[in-house]
């Protein structure tokens, strides 16, 4: 069998982290701190509005240092909770986030096999501190080769720019050799078709979405070899 591809640019939540979990976790430590009683309800509604802030900034709309107060003032302000410092709570937020590594099902797995026969390095939209964090505390840490954090590199996916910094980072001249591997079409798939790479989405329980920015999809990770071998 021939090796399509050298290098998997791996995207993190909800590709290789169980980032609902860690962030129902983390958050749910940061409201009670703050007075806000963190329930199934408070907890949602805050997914939805730090979701929708990450979109923003994937549009160019939301600056990364402007959301991170920004998504828990929109919080309590929702809530008509008193106002405080939110630059304290997304500080707080973060540190508690970092210590939350949880694994998707399988992933661990997957990334071991993978690395017998690939590079991997993990292509992330987070923030420094909880990533760097949940990265050196996670399970796949001994096969996984480095890890792209997009407030580091000063750019975000789908920017072609977050990709162009991977390119010169590593010396990679032939793009043919590197697929993006990723849950989310706006910014794993996207972003790679900006950047000129192959593009692989990890549906993660969702239904095929047929995408002109898919080159593949995948339902479950053992599918992924089919398509790194022919």
């Amino acid at each position: 069998m021939r090796k399509r591809f050298d290098i998997v640019l791996l995207d993190a939540d909800e590709t290789v982290y169980d980032f609902k979990l860690a962030e129902k976790t983390a958050v749910s430590l940061t409201l009670r701190k703050f007075g806000v009683e963190p329930t199934d309800e408070v907890v949602t509604l805050y997914s939805a509005i730090n979701l929708s802030c990450w979109k923003a900034l994937e549009r160019g709309e939301l600056s990364r240092e402007d959301l991170k107060p920004y998504r828990f003032q929109r919080l309590f302000e929702s809530l008509g909770a008193e106002s405080v410092d939110y630059a304290s709570v997304n500080d707080t937020y973060e540190g508690n986030l970092a210590h939350q590594a949880f694994l998707l099902d399988g992933a661990l797995e997957f990334v071991k096999k993978l690395h017998e026969h690939c590079k991997i390095y993990l292509a992330t939209n987070g923030l420094t501190i909880p990533q760097t964090g949940r990265f050196n505390k996670a399970a796949v840490r001994p096969y996984v080769d480095g890890i792209y954090i997009s407030e580091q590199i000063g750019h975000s996916k789908p920017d072609k720019a977050y990709f162009d910094y991977i390119f010169t980072d590593l010396g990679i001249t032939d793009k043919s050799r590197v697929i993006m591997v990723g849950d989310s079409l706006t910014s794993d798939m996207l972003g790679g078709r900006n950047a000129g790479l192959t593009t692989c989405h990890y549906l993660n329980g969702e239904e095929p979405s047929k995408s002109d920015l898919c080159d593949y999809e995948i339902a479950a990770y053992d599918e992924f070899f089919d398509i790194l071998f022919e």
